[in-house]
């Protein structure tokens, strides 16, 4: 079954290799940030890991979300802009 999932279908296992790759880099790219960033700004940062793992799920591997779902994204994506304009405000 492995042999039919990983080698039989290379395309699909390279819908996965592409979030996954992009997810590597944004962890290290947050692990440098932390060392430059305070930490309210590198939080922020790293809550928005979210919504990107979310709109790859939903763009490459055809993934459905409820209107639900969705509303609560925006809410985190506004909350995620509120935060760091009152920050850059200081």
């Amino acid at each position: 079954e492995l042999n039919t999932h990983i080698w039989m279908s290379p395309f699909e296992v390279l819908k996965l290799c592409v979030p996954s790759l992009l997810y590597a880099v944004q962890n290290n790219l947050l692990y440098i940030a932390l060392t430059n960033l305070d930490a309210a700004t590198y939080q922020v940062c790293y809550q928005l890991k979210i919504l990107t793992t979310a709109i790859f799920s939903a763009i490459l591997l055809k993934r459905t979300f409820s209107c639900t779902k969705w509303f609560s994204l925006i809410i985190l994506t506004a909350g995620v802009a509120i935060v760091q304009t009152s920050g850059s405000s200081d």
